[in-house]
C-alpha cells in the first residue's frame, strides 16, 4: 500500500519556493488573538517572550526574522506576542502544560491553540531546524496546520484531552526530611566537595553568581564559611564583575571562570550584594563592602531611568553585542594608556585563554578584571569613562523594559541593608525613593497593587513576598499566602484566579529565573505551615546538592 502523502506538504515547499517579503502580524493581548482566530477561525500561535533569555533572542533573529516563516504563520495562524512578566498566568499555564506532558521546561514559550483557547501543542525553545533531537519551529508549526486543515474537529477534541492533563497536574509531592539539621549539614559538604578555590566556583561550567549558595555556606560557620568567603574574594575579582560599570555578569561560561556571559540582570545585582552584606557582616576584609557597593552603583547609574524604577538589565549575549565587550590592546592603549590597561588585567596579545573560549569568538583580545578595591571611582572616573563610552558607542545594550514589582522590592531589600550596614546615606536615599515608588507606580498598599508599573496586571505570589521582603511588611506576606497558597498541597499558585480553566501552580525555576516565591517565603517569619517540607523536594535527588536558595531558605527555618 502506497505511504499517504500529506496534502499539507505543497503548501509548505510553495512558502518556501517564493521570495516572502511579510512580516510576522503580531497582536500583543491573547483576548485580541482569540476573537481574530475565531473569526478566522485559525489556531493561535502565542509566543511567550523573555527579553533577557538568550533562546528567546535567537528565535526572533533565526527564525521570526524569516520572510518565509512569517508568511507561513501570517497564513496558517493567528500569531500573539507577550511577555513573561506582563503575561505571568499565560506564562505558568504553559510551564504547566510542559511540564505535564513531560517536555523540556523553559523559555521562551510557544504554544498552539484552537480559537476556543483548547491547548493543541506546545514547546519551550524550538530552532530553526532541528538541533540535539529537538525539532525545527517549521516541523512543529507545519504539523499543528496541517492537523488543523485535516481535521479540526479532530484537534479540537484532542485540545479537550490535554487540558484536563494540564488541570490534572500536580507537581511530584516531596519525601519528608527526618532530621533537617543533619540534611543540611550533608548538602554543606557536597557543595564543599565541588568547589573549586582557583575559581571561586562550584560543580562545572557554566557557573552561576550562585548568591544564595554563598550565602548559605556564611550561614553554617566555621570551615564552611571559610570555603564560601575564599570563594566570593576570587569572584568579586574575576572577570565576573564588570570593572568598568562595576555590575555583576549572569555567569561565566568556561571552566575557568573567565568567561562571561555577557549579560547583567538587575535581580542578580540585588542578590550578589546581599551574598557581599553577609560575608561583611562576618568578616572585616573591605572587598565584601566593595562588592555589595559596586553592584548597587552600578544599578543606580546604568539601570535607573531617574524615575524611582529600574530597567531588567543589559544583555549584550547576541554574537554582534558579544564582540564590543573585549578589547583589543591597542584599542585600549589608544583611549587609556598602557597603565591603566594593565590594571585592567589587559595583554598585548589578548587575556583569553584560546582552550577555553571554544567558539573562537575573543582570540587576541582582553576581557576586562579587576578587584573593586583596585580602581577608585573617583580617581578612575575619567579613564572608565572613556572606555564606557567607547563600548556603548559599539551597541547599545540596557534592555528597557521596567522590571517587576517584585524585582523593585528585592532591590529595595538590598538597598537598605545596604544603607544600614555600610552606612551610606545614598543607599539610604534610594531605598527610600523604591518605597516611594512602589507605592506610586506599582499601588503597593492598595487594591490597585499590580506587578508591572502602572497597569493593571495582577500581582504573583512572587511579587507579594518579594515586596514584603523590601518592607518588611507582614500583612503583605500574609496576603500572598491568603491569595495563592494551598494548605492540602503546601505549594503557591501561580495566579489568584483560573486561567484557561486551570490554576497553575508556580514553575519550577530554570535557567535565569529568580528562586520560587516558596523559598523567598521561608526568608521571612511566619511561613505557612508544610510549606519546608515541601521546599525540600530537592533532597530526593541524591545525585544532585540541593539548590542554595533551598539550602539558604531552610537554614533559616532552623534559627528562626
Amino acid at each position: 500500500m502506497p505511504k499517504a502523502r500529506s496534502l499539507f506538504a505543497p503548501l509548505l515547499l510553495l512558502c518556501f519556493a517564493l521570495t516572502c517579503t511579510a512580516e510576522i502580524p503580531w497582536l500583543d493581548s491573547v483576548d485580541a488573538g482569540q476573537a481574530a482566530a475565531a473569526k478566522r477561525d485559525l489556531p493561535l500561535y502565542i509566543a511567550v517572550s523573555d527579553p533577557l533569555n538568550e533562546l528567546d533572542g535567537a528565535m526572533h533573529r533565526q527564525t521570526f526574522a524569516n520572510a518565509e516563516v512569517a508568511a507561513f504563520l501570517q497564513a496558517n495562524f493567528v500569531c500573539v506576542l507577550v511577555n513573561r512578566d506582563a503575561a505571568p498566568g499565560l506564562a505558568a499555564y504553559g510551564q504547566q502544560w510542559l511540564a505535564a506532558d513531560q517536555k523540556i521546561a523553559g523559555w521562551p514559550l510557544n504554544l498552539w491553540f484552537t480559537p476556543e483557547l483548547q491547548p493543541i501543542e506546545g514547546a519551550s525553545y524550538l530552532p530553526p531546524t532541528e538541533e540535539w533531537g529537538r525539532e525545527g519551529f517549521m516541523v512543529v508549526a507545519g504539523r499543528v496546520a496541517e492537523r488543523w486543515t485535516a481535521d479540526a474537529g479532530a484537534v479540537r477534541r484532542g485540545a479537550e484531552n490535554t487540558q484536563r492533563l494540564i488541570a490534572d497536574y500536580l507537581p511530584f509531592a516531596a519525601e519528608p526530611v527526618d532530621d533537617l539539621a543533619d540534611a543540611l549539614r550533608l548538602a554543606a559538604e557536597d557543595w564543599i566537595a565541588i568547589a573549586q578555590p582557583e575559581t571561586g566556583t562550584f560543580g562545572d561550567a557554566p557557573h552561576r553568581l550562585e548568591p544564595e549558595l554563598i550565602r548559605f555556606l556564611i550561614a553554617r560557620g566555621g570551615e564552611t564559611r571559610a570555603v564560601a568567603l575564599a570563594a566570593l574574594r576570587t569572584r568579586l575579582t574575576s572577570a565576573l564583575r564588570d570593572p568598568l560599570d562595576g555590575g555583576f555578569y549572569r555567569a561565566t561560561a568556561d571552566g575557568a571562570g573567565g568567561i562571561p556571559v555577557f549579560q547583567k540582570r538587575l535581580t542578580d545585582q540585588a542578590r550578589i550584594a546581599l551574598a557581599c552584606l553577609d560575608a561583611a557582616a562576618v568578616d572585616d576584609d573591605p572587598l565584601f563592602a566593595a562588592g555589595a557597593r559596586s553592584a548597587l552603583q552600578y544599578v543606580i547609574n546604568r539601570l535607573s531611568p531617574s524615575d524611582g524604577t529600574f530597567y531588567i538589565g543589559d544583555d549584550a549575549t547576541e554574537s554582534s553585542a558579544t564582540a564590543g565587550q573585549t578589547w583589543s590592546w591597542t584599542e585600549l592603549v589608544d583611549l587609556v594608556g598602557e597603565d591603566f590597561a594593565a590594571q585592567l588585567g589587559a595583554k598585548p596579545d589578548g587575556n583569553v585563554n584560546a582552550d577555553e573560549d571554544l567558539e573562537g569568538l575573543h582570540a587576541g583580545r582582553n576581557i576586562l578584571r579587576a578587584s573593586p578595591l583596585a580602581l577608585p571611582a573617583r580617581a578612575t572616573f575619567e579613564s572608565r569613562s572613556k572606555l564606557i563610552s567607547a563600548r556603548a558607542a559599539r551597541a547599545q545594550t540596557v534592555v528597557k523594559t521596567i522590571a517587576t514589582a517584585g524585582a523593585h522590592g528585592l532591590m529595595l531589600h538590598a538597598m537598605q541593608r545596604a544603607g544600614d550596614e555600610l552606612q551610606d546615606l545614598d543607599f539610604g536615599a534610594y531605598a527610600i525613593a523604591i518605597q516611594a515608588t512602589l507605592k506610586r507606580d506599582f499601588g503597593v498598599g492598595t487594591e490597585f497593587f499590580s506587578r508591572i508599573a502602572r497597569t493593571e496586571i495582577a500581582p504573583t505570589p512572587e511579587d507579594y513576598v518579594l515586596v514584603a521582603l523590601g518592607m518588611n511588611d507582614a500583612a503583605l506576606a500574609a496576603r500572598a499566602d491568603q491569595l495563592f497558597f494551598d494548605d492540602e498541597f503546601a505549594l503557591y499558585y501561580a495566579t489568584a484566579d483560573e486561567v484557561l480553566g486551570t490554576r497553575p501552580v508556580w514553575w519550577q525555576p530554570t535557567s535565569g529565573d529568580l528562586p520560587a516565591p516558596s523559598v523567598w517565603r521561608l526568608l521571612l517569619d511566619h511561613a505557612p505551615a508544610g510549606l519546608a517540607a515541601e521546599v525540600a523536594a530537592p533532597f530526593d535527588n541524591p545525585d544532585v546538592p540541593p539548590p542554595g536558595a533551598v539550602l539558604l531558605a531552610l537554614q533559616h527555618t532552623l534559627t528562626e
